[in-house]
């Protein structure tokens, strides 16, 4: 039987994307300056689509959690499966390097060969968008207690779509975090957990230093407004600042910039620390597709109660 605890941080972790993702994605791509204060929660419409309405990250984030629930793991070959039958759906809004990669999928090249030619041709400095970090929070949900699995899935899943190694080290804080906030860790000890796991990769030095400057000393509302480590880090910053449910996703959407994305992964990890009854529920009864979402994530609750095998002597 799950435990009720675990099962709780479960829900309350995919809900919280999928809450975060509604609340800001009316405020996409604006300035900090012109996001109201007195946020209307949950109640303007988005590319007329009625309010509560979520975007490709809680799309994707759902086929994550679909696959890692029928698959018993992570399968990167039924994600992509799953990603591209999404794609082929003619969805409202993919992100930029998603639609590139996909596209290429379509047409029979393997996912992440083409996320990395595309990284190839690009260059860098465009390619550390946020849109494998967006929906990766379920893989550490799903390997809460196999976090040392973490430092290889993670990566790869970001190497899908996104090979640049800041999105790789993202995804690691991001799981790592969120794995150990699912094992009833203090969300100190989580961030902690996060930064230790990313320190030694590209982009480790930035993501620490950005948890205390996102927002603060460095904006995150201008032209590189995408950047993953941004969006990693403002979920990261909302932990440790340590205010309610609520009272932090408000606080990460007028931030401005990638608001829709910011807030799904703030989401995400808060949602793992306090639980499904940490989420409003006035929030909760205005998000689109809330039963099914939930459903779909109970269904992860057994893996995140799996364990490491134990090594045999040898």
């Amino acid at each position: 039987m799950t435990d009720a605890r675990v099962e709780g941080c479960v829900i309350g972790s995919v809900l919280g994307l999928a809450l975060g993702d509604a609340l800001g994605a009316p405020f996409e791509g604006k300035r900090a300056s012109a996001i109201p204060t007195l946020l209307p929660a949950l109640e303007l419409a988005w590319r007329d689509q009625p309010p509560g309405s979520t975007t490709d990250d809680t799309a994707m984030a759902r086929n994550l959690v679909r696959s890692l629930a029928d698959r018993e793991g992570f399968d990167p070959d039924d994600l992509v499966r799953r990603h591209v039958e999404w794609f082929t759906s003619a969805p409202l809004d993919v992100d930029s390097l998603t639609r590139r990669v996909l596209s290429r999928a379509v047409r029979g090249e393997q996912a992440d060969d083409a996320a990395r030619r595309i990284w190839d041709e690009r260059g860098p400095e465009v390619s550390a968008g946020n849109g494998s970090v967006m929906y990766c929070a379920p893989l550490g949900v799903a390997y809460a207690n196999r976090p040392s699995e973490l430092p290889r899935q993670a990566p790869a899943l970001s190497a899908l779509t996104h090979f640049d190694g800041r999105c790789r080290s993202a995804c690691v804080a991001v799981t790592m975090a969120v794995a150990a906030l699912i094992c009833g860790e203090e969300a100190t000890s989580a961030v902690a957990s996060a930064l230790g796991a990313t320190a030694d990769l590209e982009g480790g030095e930035e993501l620490e230093f950005l948890v205390d400057a996102v927002g603060r000393s460095r904006p995150i509302d201008g032209p590189d407004q995408g950047f993953c480590l941004f969006t990693a880090a403002a979920a990261l910053q909302a932990l440790v600042d340590g205010g309610s449910f609520e009272d932090e996703l408000l606080s990460v959407v007028r931030l401005g910039g990638d608001t829709d994305t910011n807030a799904a992964v703030t989401g995400a990890l808060l949602g793992a620390r306090g639980g499904v009854q940490a989420l409003p529920e006035r929030w909760l009864a205005r998000l689109a597709d809330r039963d099914a979402i939930e459903t779909e994530a109970r269904a992860l609750a057994p893996l995140a109660e799996q364990r490491e095998e134990p090594r045999r002597a040898t």
